[in-house]
């Protein structure tokens, strides 16, 4: 297998600045047919040929090819051509080259690797697929990575089948850096992916990735939306994940729809945490608290096999929710505020808490960057 560091990665980028300045302009890959200006038949050549702030579109086809983003600004893009308007970035037949990730020394096989602090990369209308490329083990293959403080939104994109005994992530961003960065994540689809559908990281007090998740389709094995970040998940359609989100730092889950989750739609596991105004449908625990200080409000639960909400003796806000269809509404509550509407609940209130206010324990739930593997 092919490897490469991350220095190497940055290697380039910094070879890439040092170039004489260039303006920015369009570069076109296709065949020739496509785009009269198509003189690039890969997104590799055109991506290291193009100035800091170019644009390139490519024309509808299949690449096999590893993409690197390194060192500037950039704006990737499918178009269309004829009745064709679909890109698929596939695995070249020499398979991935791997970095190490610096904020938690896991190795990544990217498909799209994206790494600047120079400037956002936005990426749209691309679709990247992993069909039958498995890196091997302990080795985590990736859709789209934005390395460590890079910006940019990824809008209009699908990545799909990948799968590689449970090390897979369709979208990961991170950043390790003081310095604050974005990344918006929108109007996508992530689907077929056997762990992570989106995974946002920042190993910074308090975090200093600001993540927007907004709009998408996620269908991941293990967690739809995972924030180790600030930010929100609004207005996502999250089916058939073992956890459907889990805001592990401060944030905000709104308007969200979690179908069929088989652990916890929406896991709220730190102080300040928002979940407001979200469906969850047919899960075991609808919305399961592990932190004092979280607001739960406006929130429709319906058909958990086992919990609507459960506190598990932690304060919080709970307010306004309807949970319709679960054997026991609300789980081990200490003290809170607000009212809540229950529908065909045996039982409204169940559980309890010591007189310690000790808690039960977590889920054994963890993030990527923890060697322990989460349970199944």
């Amino acid at each position: 297998m092919k490897r490469f560091s991350t220095l190497f990665f940055l290697t380039i980028g910094l070879g890439l600045i040092a170039q004489p300045a260039l303006f920015a302009d369009t570069y076109y890959v296709g065949n020739g047919s496509c785009h009269s200006t198509s003189p690039y038949t890969t997104i590799t050549a055109a991506v290291a040929a193009a100035p800091a702030g170019s644009t390139v579109e490519v024309c509808p086809g299949t690449y096999a090819e590893q993409v690197y983003i390194v060192g500037k600004p950039l704006t990737l893009k499918g178009i269309t051509d004829g009745n064709s308007n679909q890109v698929v970035i596939t695995v070249p037949s020499t398979g991935l080259g791997t970095t190490t990730d610096l904020l938690n020394s896991e190795i990544l096989a990217p498909q799209v690797y994206v790494a600047t602090d120079a400037g956002p990369v936005n990426i749209s209308n691309i679709t990247v697929d992993g069909t039958g490329y498995s890196p091997g083990a302990n080795i985590w293959l990736i859709g789209i990575y934005y390395f460590s403080g890079t910006p940019g939104t990824i809008n209009e994109v699908t990545v799909r089948n990948l799968s590689n005994s449970g090390y897979t992530t369709g979208i990961w961003a991170e950043n390790g850096s003081t310095t604050k960065e974005s990344v918006t994540i929108e109007n996508s689809s992530i689907h077929n992916v056997d762990s992570y559908g989106v995974f946002l990281l920042s190993n910074q007090t308090p975090p200093t990735l600001t993540a927007t998740v907004k709009g998408n389709y996620v269908a991941a094995n293990l967690v739809g939306i995972y924030f180790v970040a600030a930010g929100s998940a609004d207005s996502n359609f999250i089916v058939g994940s073992d956890y459907g989100i889990i805001l592990d730092s401060t944030a905000t889950a709104e308007n969200n729809t979690v179908a069929n989750a088989e652990s916890f739609g929406i896991l709220a596991e730190a102080a300040g945490d928002i979940v407001k105004s979200n469906t969850v449908l047919n899960s075991s625990y609808g919305i399961y608290l592990n932190a004092n200080g979280t607001t739960i409000k406006s929130n429709k639960v319906t058909n958990s096999n086992a919990i609507g909400i459960a506190l598990n003796c932690y304060t919080a806000t709970v307010a306004s929710n309807t949970i319709n269809d679960a054997p026991v509404g609300l789980y081990d509550v200490p003290s809170f505020s607000g009212s809540n509407t229950f529908d065909n609940v045996p039982t409204v209130q169940g559980g309890g808490c010591p007189s310690d206010a000790s808690h039960v324990a977590k889920p054994t739930m963890r993030p990527p960057q923890i060697v322990t593997r989460p349970a199944r």
